[in-house]
């Protein structure tokens, strides 16, 4: 992986668009002050390939940003790709994936799930975040990444690095066929179980079959002759429903009869009726004529009530309009008046509020004055806090060096006390009693005296500890004075709003507000508006008293008509009596000749029914149980189809039973040939897995990867120090070996822990160690990356291991086609071609580039 050009904003510390471009250079420093962002500009680079950088979420936005965007464009074995990855604040992350087509346009990779894009991503490079950062981009304060891992996560980011992945897909697909395998197995186990069941059961099922067609033939005979005995008393039954039927129908021909009958006779009634109420209405003729003629004088006196009031109608509504135009006017008033009224109110309030207000903010001004003078005290407690831990730091490094001094004196101590010759077991010279006792004083003296150096930096590096706890406890109660003091701001900001906008609101009211409620007030109280409307109702008040309407005489009027309105219906009903009294003679007299012919009819059809209904009675009683006859043939019939049902499954069981004794020997021949397989794919399966081919490439890798980091470190630490790669080790039990990665360092003093080394002398190990990984990585065939970044290592280092690092860096610059180191000592920039100067300014960092 070669970058090309990178773009990034919002990014950390990058607030405006910044872009680099990689084509400029091959071997650059990053330089500037400490926190001017120059690790975050190879934070970028990992967040843009694997989303991870430092920060995570929205923690990678800039403070004055809502949204942090990088794009990184990269060469990748002779193709140019681009990762564009955004993040907008409080929202998920956009990723975008491109690579550039023969025709210059950029043609997407991008998958439907962010997770998926990563995935394609990492498929493309062949390594994830651990196993880049472990290969050759050295992060600030991760030089010791691979060193520092275990054995077992070694070996896993060895495997990473060496393309040995793919191990683990072919691994895993033996896996996934294995376990279809067993599946296809245990189905097959569980037909052939199946199968011998059924086998099992092949004389049962014959017994069965041959008992169930004695029980059908048996239901058959049964049948058929209960269905004879049906068919003779279905034919008695036809003959007798012919009977029903012909009693039904007289008895239906007689209830006619007397229906009409009843129906006739009811006629008569109600036209005796009718003749009867005719004759008298007819006596009470001038009655009801004189009433008529009353009734038509007291509709013409209400005619005339009903025209004066219309007209006093139509007055009242025009007086109405103006009452409630006055009255609208009055509301108007009276609400604007008690508005008013409100606000004077509030008005007093507020003149009587402002000198308490005044008060409270010259408090608070006073609160917020003290406190931002102590506030004003943090930089320095931060300053002596860090002074502290300056000193803390390099008192413990001090220890663990006087704790080894001490162990070394201690051994040459025991050595001399245990010795039983004349010769010296540290020099080899001879060596008197009296000598022997003097160099024992002697590293006692000096022992002693490292001790007290010991104890005494001890001591102080407790103290340290208490003081910087004290100063934190400061540092944190400022964190709350700091809260305070913005909380203080925003009050007093809001009081002093609070009073301008009170005063203002006193002076508009002294100016136009309080002369309106005046005004307001005499309108009221003097009856003065609406005036129009008031000298209209008066003159309409007039009109109304001339014309002379009476509400009780018209309602007296209308009372007297109703009551003598129902003359008019007793007139017509007399009229009609005239007209109908003959026709009525007539019908009646008709009607009573009829009524003794329908009577005769009656009496004839009700003795045709009764006779009709007595043979039948007679007839019906020796006729069998049709339905008991019919349910029994029916369940007989069932019984049968049952039985012929459970003959044929039991048939169907028997023809069966051949076909699954060849079934069962093709599935036995098969579940043979699945465990086979299954056999082979586990042979497989722990061939791939670590422990088997990738376990025996890492051997084969690990030589080349130790010769590599050797020459780097015999020339970083002038031949004193080496190191070596141990892939088994023996077991606590001493009983076989078993697989690791340990890493075994040497040096003048022989085979010390890795915790053991000061600062300078584990950064030039790990350096040896990763840059021999990214060598012999980019030496391989099929190398994926060229790019080597160190990221603040060279500041552990005196003047002589920085010369030896910049050497170190000569030696391997042929193998990579990009290489970056951040620095921030001024002395190291002037040995490099090119240089990416990062300055922090009030607008984030920014980026010059310059060359030689």
């Amino acid at each position: 992986m070669i970058p090309v050009r990178l773009r990034l904003e919002g990014f950390l510390s990058y607030r405006q668009p910044q872009e680099v471009d990689f084509t400029a250079f091959d071997l650059a420093c990053i330089s500037g002050h400490n926190g001017a962002g120059k690790s975050s500009l190879l934070d970028a680079l990992t967040w843009a390939l694997f989303g991870k950088a430092r920060a995570e979420y929205d923690a990678v936005i800039n403070d004055q940003s809502d949204r942090a965007e990088v794009v990184l464009d990269f060469e990748y074995e002779e193709h140019l790709y681009r990762v564009q990855r955004a993040r907008v604040r409080g929202k998920t992350t956009l990723l975008e994936f491109f690579v550039r087509g023969s025709d210059g346009t950029w043609k997407p990779l991008t998958e439907s799930k962010l997770k998926d894009t990563e995935a394609r991503i990492q498929h493309l490079l062949r390594m994830d975040y651990e196993a880049f950062i472990n290969a050759s981009f050295f992060l600030q304060g991760k030089a010791d990444q691979f060193t520092i891992k275990n054995p077992s996560e070694r070996k896993q980011i060895l495997m990473s690095i060496l393309g040995l992945e793919v191990w683990e897909t072919y691994k895993e697909t033996a896996k996934n066929q294995r376990k279809m395998a067993e599946q296809e197995q245990a189905l097959i186990d569980g037909q052939i179980q199946e199968i011998e069941r059924e086998l099992a059961e092949e004389n049962e099922r014959n017994a069965t079959l041959a008992a169930l067609e004695a029980q059908l033939a048996q239901a058959e005979a049964l049948r058929r002759a209960r269905e004879d005995v049906l068919a003779s008393a279905q034919k008695v039954a036809a003959a007798l429903a012919e009977q029903r039927r012909l009693v039904e129908t007289l008895q239906a021909q007689w209830q006619k009869a007397q229906q009409a009958l009843e129906s006739h006779l009811a006629t008569l009634a109600e036209r005796r009726a009718q003749h009867a109420a005719a004759q008298n209405l007819l006596a009470q003729a001038t009655e009801i004529e004189a009433a008529y003629a009353e009734w038509q004088a007291a509709r013409r006196d209400l005619e005339t009530w009903e025209t004066l009031a219309a007209r006093f109608h139509d007055l009242e509504a025009q007086r109405q309009a103006l009452r409630q135009e006055i009255a609208v006017e009055q509301t108007r008033l009276e609400s604007e008046y008690h508005t008013l009224q409100q606000q004077e109110r509030e008005i007093h309030l507020l003149q009587a509020a402002l000198p308490t207000w005044e008060a409270n903010r010259a408090q608070r001004r006073q609160q917020l004055e003290a406190l931002e003078a102590r506030l004003a005290t943090r930089e320095t407690l931060q300053r002596q806090k860090e002074a502290c831990a300056q000193e803390k730091t390099e008192l413990e490094t001090e220890n663990k060096l006087l704790t080894v001094q001490m162990n070394e004196i201690k051994a040459r101590i025991e050595n001399l006390q245990v010795v039983s010759g004349a010769i010296c077991p540290l020099c080899g010279q001879p060596l008197p009693p009296a000598e022997r006792q003097r160099l024992i004083q002697e590293l006692q003296q000096e022992g002693k005296a490292l001790g007290d150096r010991f104890r005494a930096n001890k001591s102080r590096i407790q103290a340290l500890s208490d003081e910087m706890r004290a100063l934190e406890i400061q540092i944190r109660e400022l964190e709350d004075v700091e809260r305070r003091v913005k909380n203080l701001t925003t009050q007093v900001a809001q009081e002093e709003e609070r009073l301008d906008l009170a005063r203002r609101q006193i002076q508009d009211w002294q100016t136009s507000t309080a002369p309106r409620l005046a005004e307001i007030a005499a309108l009221l109280q003097e009856g003065r508006f609406a005036l129009t409307a008031r000298a209209a109702l008066t003159a309409l008040d007039a009109q109304c008293r001339e014309l002379g309407y009476d509400p009780q005489g018209h309602e007296a009027a209308r009372l007297r008509e109703q009551t003598l309105r129902a003359s008019e219906e007793a007139l017509r009903n007399l009229e009609k009596a005239r007209a109908e009294v003959a026709s009525l003679e007539r019908e009646i007299a008709h009607l009573e000749e009829q009524r003794e012919e329908r009577e005769r009819e009656v009496a004839a059809l009700e003795a045709q029914y009764h006779d009709a209904a007595a043979r039948y009675q007679r007839d019906a009683a020796e006729l069998p149980d049709l339905e008991a006859l019919e349910r029994e043939v029916r369940d007989l019939k069932l019984r049968e189809n049952q039985l012929r049902d459970e003959v044929g499954a039991a048939r169907q069981k028997v023809q069966v039973l051949p076909q699954l004794k060849k079934r069962r020997a093709e599935l036995t021949a098969k579940r043979d040939e699945t465990q086979r397989l299954i056999t082979r794919l586990k042979t497989l399966e722990k061939a791939f897995s670590k422990d088997g081919v990738p376990a025996l490439l890492i051997e084969q890798a690990l030589p080349e990867i130790e010769t590599q980091a050797n020459q780097l470190l015999d020339r970083l630490s002038n031949g004193m120090m080496s190191v070596a790669f141990e892939t088994r080790r023996e077991y606590k039990s001493k009983e076989g070996e078993k697989e690791t990665l340990d890493i075994i360092i040497r040096d003048g003093a022989g085979i010390r822990p890795y915790e053991m080394f000061s600062g300078g002398e584990a950064f030039r190990i790990n350096f040896a160690i990763r840059l021999a990984l990214a060598r012999v990585l980019a030496l391989r065939a099929g190398a994926r990356l060229q790019t080597l970044v160190i990221d603040e290592g060279f500041g552990s280092q005196d003047q002589e291991g920085r010369q030896r690092l910049i050497e170190a860096l000569s030696l391997v610059r042929q193998d990579f086609a990009k290489i970056l180191v951040i620095t921030h000592l001024d002395e190291l920039k002037d040995q490099f071609p090119a240089r990416l100067e990062i300055e922090k300014t009030p607008q984030g960092s920014q980026i010059r580039l310059w060359t030689a």
